[in-house]
């Protein structure tokens, strides 16, 4: 299968989501990766906007390695991610890309702005990743051959977020977090806004999950459901 990952900046696919990726990249699917920004103003150090961008879209392909991942960067600024009709047709292409059987991406319950509209701009896409008469670098999918199955994952610290779904990452934590750490920039910066252990607290999010679900560590989904594409929960690992 192919497996999309779409998210709002570089390090959200690792904090959220990288154990269940890992998970399919095992069993031998293919896994694409599309961000919307590159994180451009992500940082306390005195660097330019592209010096930034140019720092985390590193990260990002690195961390990327351990899934043999293929990555696309729409480049869109970071938090003035807004619905406008380029940023639609660029989230088409980047799903159209991909072919995938499934899609993962942010919470439309997420209060981060760029988050929130990231979800919301893959939803808007979903039903027309099949239609000819909007046009994309990418051909349109043949809607006959697959439908996605959209699943949205946790928000950080889980605020309102109710899993329907956990996949068990147990024997993939360690690799999880060496991936979120493989943006380096992220750790000073991150541990300054949230005032305490960056790398911590994405494991006791994954433990927090795992308690509920029965297990170490896991990751929590909720599929999307609208007519003609109901998320497949038999489709995660």
């Amino acid at each position: 299968m192919n497996i999309l990952a779409i998210a709002a900046h570089p390090d959200d696919v690792e904090e959220m989501v990288f154990g269940t990726l890992m998970k399919y990249h095992q069993r031998g699917d293919n896994i694409y990766i599309a961000l919307a920004t590159s994180g451009n103003i992500g940082s306390n150090h005195s660097a330019s906007r592209a010096e930034i961008a140019a720092t985390r879209e590193g990260e990002q392909l690195e961390a990327a390695k351990a899934l043999d991942a293929k990555v696309k960067f729409m480049r869109f600024d970071d938090e003035d991610l807004i619905d406008t009709v380029e940023s639609r047709r660029a989230f088409l292409n980047a799903i159209r890309w991909a072919n995938p059987d499934v899609i993962f991406t942010h919470s439309p319950l997420d209060t981060s702005p760029d988050h929130n509209m990231c979800a919301k701009l893959v939803i808007a896409n979903l039903l027309i990743i099949g239609a000819k008469l909007v046009e994309t670098e990418e051909p349109p999918m043949n809607m006959s051959e697959k439908k996605p199955s959209l699943f949205f994952w946790d928000i950080p610290g889980g605020f309102k977020f109710e899993p329907e779904a956990y996949v068990d990452i147990s024997d993939v934590i360690e690799p999880k977090i060496a991936a979120i750490a493989a943006h380096k920039s992220q750790l000073d910066w991150m541990e300054g806004y949230l005032n305490h252990d960056y790398l911590e607290s994405m494991r006791v999010q994954s433990r927090f999950r795992g308690y509920q679900y029965g297990c170490m560590y896991a990751e929590g989904f909720v599929g999307y459901q609208i007519h003609g594409f109901v998320a497949d929960y038999r489709l995660l690992p």
